[in-house]
């Protein structure tokens, strides 16, 4: 019996991926996958520069700055 999890991204979420790959194109980008979809990491010098969710749903979640501590 197959196990593997056949669950698909959107076209739109695959798109988003492109253009996150386009915005960093000398980062390495890491896919986490989570219960509800996956997370996409763009790494750079092993820091993350951006990130992004992708509900199975087809829902985007973009990375939201971080306000600098006062």
């Amino acid at each position: 019996m197959d196990t593997v999890d056949r669950r698909e991204l959107t076209l739109e979420q695959m798109r988003e991926i492109v253009r996150l790959r386009h915005r960093h194109p000398h980062a390495e980008v890491v896919v986490h996958p989570r219960p509800w979809g996956i997370v996409v990491e763009a790494r750079r010098s092993g820091h993350a520069v951006e990130l992004e969710g992708f509900a199975w749903s087809g829902a985007v979640t973009r990375d939201r700055p971080i306000a600098l501590a006062a």
